[in-house]
């Protein structure tokens, strides 16, 4: 058994993928709080048990059904497994390999049993963003979060000298970190409501140009997206300010008692509605400017990305449409039962196209972007895939 922390890579891939009978892929949402290891631990066995159960009811030979259980009982009795769980578990178990991936990102509880790994879910982790900064900030503090695709979110150390609430930050000069206001009569004709919005003002404007100075050194391309978490007006005057070409994604509400658990909860909650949102607008300039660049059959799908002419795949991860496909000429043979059933009218074994597709894709240098149908505008989207290419068909 091998347990994974990282990402799945493109070698990962390559290992699961092809031919491997029997198998058993069990997908498990887990949880990294210790109070819900027993649970998650349960509920893996108990996945582990049924999909064995199937196996055997295939045929299986008692050397095959022991193996299995031999594998069943290693992942569920590694230790050091479940004191180090995230948000999913990803297993897959043949005769050839065990492998368990620890991941982020919230999966769907799912269990598979045939003569392929169900690879679809596997790829959702790399394909989507799984990496954010957050800033929590309110009149009393605030604070930097960072939360990558493998590691939980964690405190990111800001300068000390900064100001730490609104009253500290209303008395500083502006443009001096260190230096407390001398006057202070420029104010007296103001109610208290407008000194304490001018404060509220000054702290945001502060806070967003320390964020923007901090995250420019991390992150100089924008290309991690910013949650703020804060209330009203807050939450306004800080995004009012921080506005540039790096994504900002308001959370609305009190973000005081919010600890690291809460805010990583959050953040992964979050950037599942990010993806999902992207994606939609994707897929709707795409098939509102870009005649002759979009294809949805398999088959023709598979020739293309064969030939390199794929620029970016969505599909389905929620379906399966079983086949075999030629990795050099992209061909494509579907299952019996147009695509439902488990082999070939030969008996060869299929597996799941739309994954083996997705990974041909990608090593043609192309993207691929898992979605479900059921988050899809029916007007942009009618599965169970979708390929954008790099050139029009003529």
């Amino acid at each position: 058994m091998t347990v994974h922390y990282q990402l799945p890579t493109a070698a990962d891939f390559a290992t699961l993928a092809g031919t491997h009978h029997p198998s058993i892929t069990i997908y498990a949402s887990t949880s990294p709080v210790v109070s819900e290891r027993e649970r998650s631990a349960v509920a893996v066995k108990s996945a582990f048990d049924d999909a064995i159960e199937q196996v055997k009811a295939s045929g299986a030979s008692n050397a095959e059904l022991e193996a299995l259980r031999s594998e069943r009982n290693s992942i569920v009795g590694d230790p050091y497994l479940w004191e180090a769980l995230s948000r999913s578990l990803a297993i897959f178990v043949g005769p050839d390999c065990s492998e368990v991936f620890v991941l982020p990102n919230r999966l769907d509880d799912a269990v598979h049993v045939g003569s392929h790994f169900t690879l679809g879910q596997l790829l959702r982790a790399p394909s989507q963003d799984q990496e954010a900064y957050a800033v929590a900030v309110s009149a009393n503090e605030w604070s930097l979060w960072h939360a990558t695709p493998t590691d939980r979110v964690t405190q990111m150390p800001v300068d000390p000298s900064l100001p730490k609430n609104a009253d500290e930050a209303a008395n500083r000069e502006p443009g001096g970190a260190g230096t407390r206001r001398v006057g202070g009569h420029g104010d007296r004709g103001m109610s208290e409501d407008d000194r304490r919005s001018a404060a509220l003002d000054i702290y945001a404007k502060r806070v967003a140009d320390a964020v923007r100075q901090e995250l420019q050194v991390r992150d100089p391309e924008e290309r991690v997206p910013l949650f703020v978490f804060a209330a009203e007006p807050m939450l306004s005057q800080f995004i009012e300010r921080a506005h540039n070409h790096r994504r900002i994604v308001p959370v609305p509400g009190a973000p005081d008692r919010l600890g690291a658990a809460e805010i990583d909860e959050a953040l992964r909650q979050e950037l599942a509605r990010l993806n999902i949102s992207e994606a939609a607008s994707a897929l709707h300039g795409l098939t509102e400017g870009s005649a002759g660049r979009v294809e949805r059959d398999l088959a023709a799908i598979g020739r293309l990305a064969a030939d390199g002419a794929v620029d970016t795949l969505w599909f389905d991860f929620t379906t399966s449409v079983n086949g075999t496909l030629d990795q050099a000429s992209g061909a494509v043979e579907f299952a019996t039962d147009n695509g439902a059933g488990e082999s070939l009218h030969d008996g060869t074994h299929a597996g799941d196209l739309l994954p083996q597709l997705a990974l041909l894709v990608i090593s043609k240098g192309g993207k691929v972007v898992t979605v479900r149908s059921d988050d899809l505008d029916g007007d942009v989207w009618s599965g169970p895939a979708m390929a954008e290419l790099r050139f029009a068909l003529t």
